[in-house]
């Protein structure tokens, strides 16, 4: 009788157990998918409402911003989630945390002045410019924030980040709206940024209280260690991102942001999924540390496989969508500034390229979790010189909406390369994890 009792508690327990992850990844990727909707609802208006040239504007300020937040996710970010959930002792992880705090203030700093030199220089003067340098640098620091929240394993704390941008943009957009006789893209950014430090303000209050300890920075003497592996991650993140964005880049500095503002408007239609498949990494990535810790190779092994499969078909779903859509897509989205544009085209390119990068993402986060950072740098450094040369030969000999052709070369290597290197180390592990382990 007893025995039955105890079963029945431990199935209980489990059942409890399951339901909670359960919630809490659904309003983590609820709150995130708020955030993608409301960036696709803000691109989708823009492309109606701004000329090429300031949509081309807005489309590389975002491009600058990932570089920033792939400098803060290599050097801050990722060793936040890897080595801070691991760490037993709370002094010494509060030690931590308030090193890699004082790293993200600092980042900001030096954005902030290099963002406002290149604009003193450059064509970008006055509210633009203003606006791309409080954007970027915003958004880097935000990037820290939602990190932290899952460092801690509270993605809720992120979610509720997330719901407090979307609900600050939304207003401060509306407001925008019906005071402005038209849209200043640097106006937009200042609102984005300001939705930011919203979010960053709740988030910094759910983890640390009212309490003026959130505010404390602390000694980086001890980064030198961390240097030693996140060196390679800052090379692997952005060189990978290069990898992605050779053609913004290139483009826009050889031919102006007229020239990059269709192959932009493509993308749109795919951002959410890009920004869906960095959500999870950040997520996972302190749960794949654990059970790498903890020898469960195994369990990895199954999580990946079925994670890349998940994604992969999802993927290739919306491809499918689009292009039973297609002719009312274009109708409402391209039809009026962009009608002389092989948009079709662009957007197909995309749908490919998505799927390549979306079946490395899981084995990306895995060989993150390993802190295998060479590695992954090394194979971004292969990738970027593929998508570089290519990108380059081609808008050199034909119209620049062919460079994705270069950005697909690219994928299509990193997807080959780092699943096998993946399955390689898995391999070599000691088996000793379950499947119990899965995250």
């Amino acid at each position: 009788m007893s025995s039955h009792t105890s079963n029945d508690d431990k199935h209980g327990l489990l059942a409890k157990i399951i339901k909670l992850a359960t919630s809490r990844l659904a309003l983590s990727v609820g709150a995130q998918a708020m955030v993608s909707g409301f960036h696709f609802a803000l691109n989708l208006l823009l492309l109606r409402l701004v000329t090429p040239f300031e949509y081309g504007v807005f489309a590389f300020a975002f491009v600058m911003a990932m570089f920033a937040s792939a400098i803060n996710n290599a050097l801050i970010s990722t060793p936040l989630t890897v080595y801070t959930p691991v760490i037993e002792d709370a002094v010494e992880r509060k030690q931590q945390e308030a090193m890699f705090s004082t790293l993200n203030v600092l980042l900001f700093a030096v954005l902030i002045v290099v963002g406002t030199s290149y604009a003193l220089m450059s064509e970008l003067a006055g509210i633009v410019g203003i606006g791309v340098t409080a954007f970027v640098a915003v958004y880097s620091a935000r990037h820290y924030s939602r990190s932290a929240g899952y460092a801690r394993m509270q993605p809720l704390v992120t979610a509720t980040g997330d719901a407090t941008y979307v609900v600050s943009g939304v207003l401060i957009m509306i407001g925008l709206v019906l005071t402005q006789e038209s849209l200043s893209i640097g106006h937009v950014l200042l609102a984005l940024a300001a939705a930011n430090l919203c979010a960053m303000l709740v988030e910094r209050v759910r983890l640390h209280g009212f309490s003026s300890s959130w505010l404390r920075l602390g000694k980086i003497s001890h980064y030198g260690q961390v240097w030693i592996q996140s060196r390679w991650a800052l090379a692997g993140s952005l060189t990978t991102l290069f990898l992605a964005q050779a053609h913004s880049v290139i483009i826009t500095t050889t031919h102006g942001p007229d020239a990059y503002a269709p192959l932009a408007a493509g993308f749109v239609l795919f951002g959410p999924v890009r920004v869906a498949l960095l959500t999870w990494q950040n997520m996972v990535k302190p749960e794949l540390a654990v059970d790498l810790s903890k020898s469960r190779q195994l369990a990895v092994r199954e999580q990946i496989k079925k994670t890349t499969l998940l994604m992969v078909a999802a993927v290739a779903a919306l491809g499918l969508c689009l292009w039973i859509g297609w002719p009312w897509i274009h109708a409402f989205l391209y039809a009026e500034q962009y009608a002389d544009q092989p948009m079709a085209l662009i957007v197909g390119l995309w749908s490919i390229i998505t799927v390549f990068a979306a079946s490395y993402n899981a084995p990306s986060a895995a060989l993150q979790a390993m802190r295998d950072f060479k590695v992954l740098a090394m194979a971004s450094i292969y990738g970027a010189i593929i998508s570089g040369l290519l990108v380059s030969i081609t808008l050199y000999l034909y119209r620049p909406e062919t460079t994705l052709l270069g950005i697909l070369a690219a994928e299509m290597f990193m997807a080959i390369y780092l699943t096998h290197i993946l399955y390689s180390r898995l391999k070599a592990a000691p088996p000793t994890g379950a499947i119990e382990g899965t995250v």
